[in-house]
């Protein structure tokens, strides 16, 4: 029961800083925003939210990270205006790289079968 509520709080939280970075806080230069994962403790003091900044260049994202940790603060003040609960976690943002994982892996894989079908012509 328990993990049912922390999951449907940290879904609910998810939803919400989504809604921040479209309409309070819209992503700078060419970054693209998309919050992928909400983490929150047994006690829901705190969340760890994972985003995936699309960006060509590895400095603006980190650069958009940044800001975004910088303005943390301001989006935990947002969040609680907009979620009814006892306490507003304390939020940390983390860079989420699955989706540069899976291309990682994604052209490993081609560049095997690219040598399989050189061997076997």
């Amino acid at each position: 029961m328990v993990d049912y509520r922390r999951q449907r709080v940290a879904d609910e939280i998810k939803r919400i800083i989504g809604e921040i970075f479209i309409v309070d806080l819209p992503p700078e230069g060419s970054n693209l925003i998309t919050v992928t994962n909400v983490n929150l403790t047994s006690d829901l003091r705190e969340a760890k939210i994972y985003l995936s900044i699309y960006n060509k260049d590895a400095d603006q994202r980190q650069q958009g990270l940044k800001n975004i940790i910088r303005k943390g603060s301001y989006i935990r003040g947002l969040l609680g205006n907009r979620i009814s609960l006892r306490y507003v976690p304390k939020i940390f943002f983390f860079e989420d790289n699955t989706l540069e994982y899976v291309d990682k892996i994604e052209r490993l894989i081609q560049a095997v079968h690219k040598d399989e079908e050189r061997n076997e012509s």
